[in-house]
């Protein structure tokens, strides 16, 4: 299952993928063309270079991408996806194509029969791993990130998506949950560095859960985040504006 794969063996399959194609295809291109006077193999090497193993790190960036969407749009995840999947063949289409113009081997910026080869055969088989790509992101789940805390005496591991919002008292600080309020010893500053981006800072006294966050209100010169608990919390004039 690809839910099961660490996101650096994803990549490295990815890639021994794109080197498998590359190298079937260069064994097809020399059966079908070696009886031709004007067929070199360099020069096919270097062809696949660009239009196939290049594709290697837009593999890596879309799935960065491909992570964004589904944490921001995840209700039109699919449907971005798909628009953004022939967005990066016509981008990956236009730069190999001026990559292999400027080392000579098109005469053109834009090369029409390198655009019916490559959109022919090749960009099915980057379109297809754009694909699974995204089902890997969608599959993927998320380690779920926990805390040491105290409540009482006792130290137990708290959720971090259980957690509203944080507030420092003195050299500690509290971290509120649905109905219960747990200890950490430990500087606000320190903690949003650690939860950043899920957490943001929106005061020197307080941090919250960007997925609790309601809306925003303002009173006069102040202005409040409301949490989906009730909880109205004041935003401080050097933390703003709140991007949210």
């Amino acid at each position: 299952m690809l839910s099961m794969i660490s996101e650096k063996k994803f990549y490295l399959w990815s890639t021994v993928l794109l080197v498998v194609i590359f190298g079937i295809t260069l064994v097809q291109n020399v059966i079908r063309y070696q009886h031709h006077s004007s067929y070199s193999i360099w020069t096919s090497i270097v062809y696949l270079l660009f239009s196939i193993l290049l594709f290697i790190p837009v593999i890596v960036l879309t799935v960065r991408v491909q992570k964004i969407i589904k944490k921001r749009f995840r209700s039109t995840f699919w449907l971005l996806v798909t628009g953004s999947a022939f967005l990066t063949l016509g981008l990956f289409y236009l730069i190999s194509n001026a990559i292999l113009h400027s080392i000579g081997y098109f005469d053109h910026y834009v090369d029409m029969e390198y655009a019916r080869y490559y959109f022919g055969r090749e960009a099915l088989y980057h379109l297809l791993l754009i694909f699974v790509a995204a089902i890997y992101v969608w599959t993927k789940a998320a380690k779920k990130r926990t805390l040491d805390v105290y409540k009482g005496r006792k130290m137990i591991k708290l959720q971090v998506d259980d957690v509203e919002w944080i507030e420092a008292e003195g050299h500690y600080l509290n971290l509120n949950t649905k109905g219960q309020v747990y200890l950490k010893r430990e500087t606000l500053s320190a903690l949003s560095k650690e939860l950043a981006p899920d957490f943001i800072r929106i005061h020197r006294k307080y941090m919250v859960n960007k997925n609790c966050i309601q809306s925003m209100e303002k009173h006069k010169r102040d202005e409040y985040l409301v949490l989906l608990s009730g909880k109205r919390l004041k935003i401080g004039q050097s933390f703003k504006p709140i991007d949210w």
